[in-house]
């Protein structure tokens, strides 16, 4: 790879809107300190479920300690089948924070069989974007897997590695109530689109990181996964001057140190004890560039684990949502997670 990769401005303003994230990508310039400031100790009474706009800018840099605080006891609305074969279950409160409370949505097949699982998180630049049904759940749950679509908290509610320990959280919960929902919790998946494919693959190579623990949330389940499946997403931040992208700033603060781009880059943990990953991404995304994908690639190859890329020949940042695109990848991705996942 040669050059600061080309996330534009604009690109990402236009893909952030198209998928429905009205924030803004200014950053405080307070953001520069080093300081590590601590949580309020209470979370808020009156959480906020869908956090994707008119969002305060981010105040806070990274830290390297949380206040524990977990769900234990499932908190679900009533679940609905939305076809023969997949019960859907929202809005089920999985994690406390001292920002809001996060929530996931559970599709969830109807067999009596116990089906392995995939955490699924949404893209929006880290700054925008929520849970919401795809189409391709509807897929994965006819094919056998479980599917739990997540929340995580936004840069402007908490800035790196908050959002990685939410993800963290999140297998770590799927895993502790597997039974109540008739999951494997030995056999799962992790996966995202954009900012969401940046935290799933992070959390993949990085499962036991020191840094991405949410402190005291079950700390004897594990984190691992089976298999990785990233949708356009960027996954080195190591290059010269791709701190300075507005997104990447509030991600991991302004000004952040190499050390913590390097920490949350995910090209910077893989090692040959690796999930196998299929890394989708298009030729002509605007957003995130092509060769985030093929970097990640290299990265697995030159540590000897099997990595798959799926390209998308003129495809550009949305792909995950264009219909032509989305019938010619899921096959391949469905073919991929029952190698990995059902074959077990």
């Amino acid at each position: 790879m040669t050059g600061p990769p080309t996330w534009t401005r604009r690109g990402v303003l236009t893909a952030l809107l198209a998928a429905g994230a009205g924030c803004t990508t200014e950053t405080d310039d307070s953001t520069t300190s080093t300081q590590e400031p601590s949580d309020p100790e209470t979370p808020t009474d009156e959480p906020s479920e869908r956090s994707t706009t008119s969002a305060p800018t981010p105040t806070e840099t990274a830290t390297t300690t949380e206040e524990p605080t977990a769900t234990d006891e499932p908190t679900t609305e009533e679940p609905t089948t939305t076809a023969e074969s997949m019960e859907e279950i929202t809005d089920v409160a999985f994690r406390e924070t001292p920002q809001r409370t996060l929530r996931l949505d559970l599709y969830l097949p109807s067999t009596e069989e116990s089906s392995p699982f995939v955490v699924y998180a949404h893209g929006g630049g880290w700054i925008g974007g929520d849970k919401g049904h795809r189409p391709m759940f509807d897929r994965l749950v006819e094919e056998g897997f479980a599917v739990a679509d997540i929340q995580y908290r936004l840069a402007q509610e908490k800035q790196y590695p908050a959002a990685v320990r939410d993800v963290v959280a999140a297998v770590k919960w799927v895993r502790a109530n597997a039974g109540e929902y008739g999951i494997d919790s030995e056999r799962g998946a992790l996966a995202g689109y954009s900012a969401g494919a940046h935290l799933a693959a992070l959390v993949a190579v990085a499962p036991d990181h020191e840094n991405f623990q949410p402190d005291e949330f079950h700390p004897d389940v594990p984190v691992g996964v089976d298999a990785l499946v990233g949708y356009s997403g960027p996954y080195d931040f190591t290059e010269s001057g791709i701190g300075e992208n507005p997104l990447v700033a509030a991600f991991f603060g302004a000004d952040a140190p190499t050390e913590r781009l390097e920490e949350g880059s995910p090209v910077s943990h893989v090692e040959g004890d690796d999930p196998p990953a299929l890394l989708i991404h298009g030729t002509d995304d605007n957003v995130v560039p092509y060769r985030s994908t093929t970097a990640l690639a290299d990265a697995y190859r030159n540590a000897g684990v099997p990595v798959d890329v799926l390209t998308g020949d003129g495809a550009g940042h949305g792909m995950i949502d264009n219909d032509e695109w989305r019938e010619e990848t899921l096959p391949s991705q469905e073919q991929f997670l029952a190698d990995h996942l059902l074959t077990q």
